[in-house]
């Protein structure tokens, strides 16, 4: 299930590759290592002023080399697109580091945002390579079972517990109805969730948690809050037609541990 795997670099990182060599030992992979250079106006104008392509790429592989030995190494030139195309054709699985960005989005941003096909794991400074704790975000579509395969496939080589977590939305209705009307409307909400976990997952016992409120600040609150060691998030939300949801990407940018995003 886990098929090819890559591993994207773009500097001299010993706590990532550590992570990256941890988890992938666990799960039996000898991950590629991608170098990925984008031709684009503004990073060709940057790197004026920073290390050489050359003096980078093998800065790059000996920092590799020393946590990993002898490795296969790939440099992807090119547009957003030709990049995309051979990382897509090649591989299943890609580990990505997160660094916000002041001008443009992200590579993993960019990455996640623009493929279908492709699971990523984002990796976050810090990170634990001890995985015990893991959260699921779900909203009942059908990427919801694909979050709970890809958990049970995880836990064939990890020893954790996952729970499924549910923001229940309907904050903007506070203020707008009496206090027993918004208690009932939760209450329904709450029913109305029940029936969505009984006609994906069946009689199979998951642990969920139903939280309260917007999504995008209620999900980010309590994982942090709960100090999980991995989120696996779908891509696409309930309704959603856009390749990747809004609820998703925030998580990835706003959440302290690494996200797995299928």
């Amino acid at each position: 299930m886990l098929g090819r795997v890559a591993v994207q670099i773009s500097e001299e990182d010993p706590e990532y590759l550590s992570y990256a060599k941890a988890i992938t030992s666990k799960l039996g992979l000898s991950p590629h290592f991608l170098y990925v250079k984008r031709e684009h106006p503004i990073e060709r104008f940057c790197q004026t002023f920073q290390k050489s392509s050359e003096e980078k790429q093998n800065a790059i592989r000996r920092a590799v080399h020393s946590i990993f030995g002898d490795v296969h190494f790939l440099t992807l030139y090119g547009d957003g697109e030709k990049v995309l195309t051979d990382i897509k054709e090649n591989y299943d699985l890609l580990f990505v580091k997160y660094n916000r960005r002041v001008l443009g989005e992200s590579i993993p941003e960019w990455l996640v945002s623009e493929t279908d096909e492709l699971r990523f794991w984002v990796y976050k400074d810090g990170a634990k390579v001890d995985i015990k704790k893991v959260c699921l975000p779900v909203d009942f579509s059908e990427r919801s079972l694909k979050q709970v395969e890809f958990a049970d496939t995880l836990r064939k080589f990890f020893d954790f517990e996952f729970q499924l977590v549910h923001s229940v939305n309907i904050g903007r209705l506070k203020g707008k109805l009496s206090g027993k009307d918004y208690k009932k409307s939760l209450l329904d909400k709450e029913e109305e969730t029940k029936h969505m976990y009984t006609d994906l997952f069946g009689d199979r016992e998951l642990n969920l948690v139903l939280l309260e409120g917007d999504p995008y600040r209620e999900l980010v609150k309590y994982i942090n809050t709960w100090d999980y060691d991995l989120v696996i998030v779908g891509r696409r939300g309930r309704g959603m037609k856009e390749q990747i949801g809004s609820v998703s990407l925030h998580l990835m940018r706003r959440l302290k541990c690494p996200v797995v995003v299928l």
